[in-house]
């Protein structure tokens, strides 16, 4: 899930134990996404683009999801980790 105000500490945690932080492109809670990416990347985490859709009109794009992305100080190269974070986490939740 997108973790706010994450501190050092917990994304140190997260890169140890492999999850995924997200960048979220919902409205009001992508108010951290500079925060989480620059606390994530600091600590080795993996992370994620995601959508934390609500409803039908919370949905955006590929082409905005990166835009929220790089908003939030990731490079492409980082985006595209990102997406393919995201694939692994649906093949490893698809295998087991």
């Amino acid at each position: 899930s997108h973790p706010g105000l994450i501190s050092p500490e917990d994304a140190a945690l997260a890169a140890e134990r492999g999850i995924c932080l997200e960048i979220t492109t919902r409205k009001g809670h992508a108010l951290a996404n500079g925060h989480v990416a620059k606390t994530a990347l600091a600590a080795g985490a993996k992370l994620v683009v995601n959508n934390d859709a609500h409803a039908p009109g919370d949905l955006v794009s590929p082409e905005m999801a990166r835009r929220i992305a790089l908003g939030a100080g990731l490079t492409e190269e980082q985006f595209g980790q990102c997406l393919r974070n995201s694939e692994e986490l649906v093949k490893n939740a698809l295998a087991n």
